[in-house]
């Protein structure tokens, strides 16, 4: 190998060199076998002011009573029916300010439905009954506790529900009762963002309904009364998505 082959082949690795070295600082490159490092994205964006939508589904277990009945034989004797749940879908709209604070307003629909077998038993069997729907509005705020992905918030809300509940024998006689009382809730969430304007919405609270007390009497001393009980509690599990605009 010449002078000029030598000369021109140092000049190559040279240059060979220089360019791997700047690739290797605009990759951070920890050395030739080091660990290449990513940069990480954050799908929150924390604008001061949003406006969002949430819809959701969730669950309400009664944390107290929602009726109770008693035999023809021990008429003031009352125990509560056999237990059921509360099944409903919600939406939301809500707005921030200064990211950390947002007002919120909510409407949903929640019905329940229990029933216990007459005593004394018959073939085929027979039934009261109780059923009850509450549509509330609630207005409320929230704390925002993060600025990453994953938000953890806590929230209170007061409002108005339209509740109706009706008590009912399969032999015959119906009680329905109309209200609107007053309902509030207070909650612990996470908001999660998968994209900067969309997430989900995880959320548990304890619920109130201004519930006053009522008995139905279907008369007769042979069926069953039902009393639909006041102040009920219910412990609420929801989820679902929200989206930013």
């Amino acid at each position: 190998m010449n002078r000029h082959r030598f000369s021109f082949l140092c000049l190559v690795v040279l240059c060979f060199g220089f360019e791997f070295e700047a690739m290797a600082a605009k990759r951070d490159f920890k050395g030739l076998f080091g660990s290449y490092r990513r940069e990480k994205f954050t799908e929150n964006e924390a604008n001061r002011t949003d406006f969002g939508v949430d819809l959701m589904l969730s669950t309400l277990l009664p944390l107290s009573s929602v009726a109770k009945s008693a035999e023809p034989g021990t008429p003031n004797n009352f125990n509560p029916l056999n237990y059921s749940t509360f099944f409903n879908f919600e939406g939301s709209f809500w707005f921030s300010l200064a990211y950390h604070w947002a007002f919120y307003a909510n409407i949903g629909r929640y019905s329940y439905e229990t029933r216990k077998q007459n005593s004394p038993a018959t073939d085929p069997p027979q039934f009261h009954k109780f059923e009850m729907e509450a549509i509330p509005g609630v207005a409320g705020i929230r704390y925002r506790l993060s600025t990453n992905d994953l938000v953890p918030y806590v929230s209170l809300g007061i409002g108005m529900a339209y509740v109706h509940r009706q008590g009912s024998h399969e032999t015959g006689g119906k009680d329905d009762e109309y209200n609107t009382v007053a309902c509030g809730h207070g909650a612990v969430g996470l908001e999660f963002f998968f994209a900067p304007n969309a997430g989900l919405r995880v959320e548990t609270s304890a619920y109130y309904f201004n519930l006053p007390q009522r008995t139905f009497d279907p008369g007769g001393g042979t069926k069953q009364k039902i009393q639909y009980q006041s102040n009920v509690w219910a412990v609420r599990y929801a989820s679902g998505v929200f989206f930013l605009f």
